[in-house]
């Protein structure tokens, strides 16, 4: 198949064509369960999340996406990209049109990123090599809990995200991020910046309905806590959480913290190599081997 056939075109502007978008959207619900019709209609679709499609005629047939990442790393602003919804509509499959993609967008990005990275299942193992990624351990820090009668635990507040004075108030923290570097974020390592909108699709789709607000330090803080495990997915705000003040505040069936995204103080955890089903981090670029050396993790709220 010719890029030049008079059916099969690449396109970079699904989002604003309503057939498309929602040929798009089609797609994505067979290949992976969900859309984003929500978050296009909400506004939140803003122009850091870019389709990179084939269409035949006004249907998308394959696609790879480009999300523009930007993350704040000890007051150090590196911008990388990440590659996702990834997927062909299964009758244009072993047609080569999802390479196509792949090769054009590595030509179009070369040496405007400070690194390419992507999440990939493991039927695909040996597909991104060959674009030149590979596969990277993430690591995970956590703390063993023990309900210390000297830890004065903080007041926290649920959050009901389906209030707009509510949201706006921690949207108005998370925009925060992208204000006067000098003052660092004390909470995340490597804290994602300049992309609300992949937050506001996060709270959309779970992540809002576990959001707790820390008068005392005016943080916000997102985190399950379910099978004696406390899963902290995030700290919104810059201004320091003590993470065992917070444990104690979720009471006594909390055995262990587990962090979703990578602590600036690491000595106050311990440390292992995160592992998830059927989910592999493919990098691309020296500046990204820093995940290993250092033992990072992407947040979890800035997978796309």
């Amino acid at each position: 198949m010719s890029w030049t056939s008079s059916n099969y075109k690449y396109s970079v502007t699904v989002k604003n064509n309503d057939l498309l978008r929602a040929s798009f959207n089609e797609l994505t619900r067979q290949t992976f369960g969900f859309d984003f019709v929500d978050w296009y209609e909400s506004g939140h679709w803003g122009e850091m999340y870019i389709p990179h499609s084939v269409v035949d005629g006004e249907k998308v047939v394959s696609n790879v996406s480009v999300n523009l990442m930007q993350f704040d790393m000890g007051g150090v602003k590196k911008n990388y990209i990440q590659l996702g919804t990834v997927m062909t509509d299964t009758e244009y499959r072993e047609q080569g049109w999802n390479r196509r993609i792949m090769e054009r967008i590595l030509k179009e990005y070369e040496g405007k990123a400070d690194g390419i990275y992507l999440f990939g299942n493991d039927s695909v193992l040996n597909y991104y090599p060959r674009f030149g990624f590979r596969p990277s351990k993430e690591y995970e820090y956590y703390m063993p809990w023990n309900y210390g009668e000297n830890i004065v635990p903080y007041v926290i507040e649920k959050v009901d995200m389906s209030q707009e004075e509510q949201s706006e108030r921690l949207y108005d923290v998370i925009r925060n991020y992208s204000g006067d570097p000098a003052v660092r974020n004390q909470n995340d390592a490597m804290c994602m910046s300049d992309n609300l909108g992949l937050y506001q699709f996060w709270m959309a789709a779970g992540f809002g309905e576990s959001i707790y607000y820390l008068p005392e330090t005016g943080t916000y803080a997102s985190a399950d806590a379910e099978e004696g495990v406390l899963r902290l997915h995030q700290i919104f705000g810059k201004a320091r959480v003590d993470i065992a003040r917070l444990a104690k505040a979720f009471g006594e069936a909390v055995k262990e913290v587990v962090l979703e995204y990578t602590p600036v103080h690491k000595a106050e955890f311990l440390v292992r190599e995160h592992r998830e089903d059927d989910c592999t981090l493919f990098l691309l670029g020296e500046d990204l081997e820093r995940i290993e050396k250092e033992k990072l993790r992407f947040p979890v709220l800035s997978h796309a």
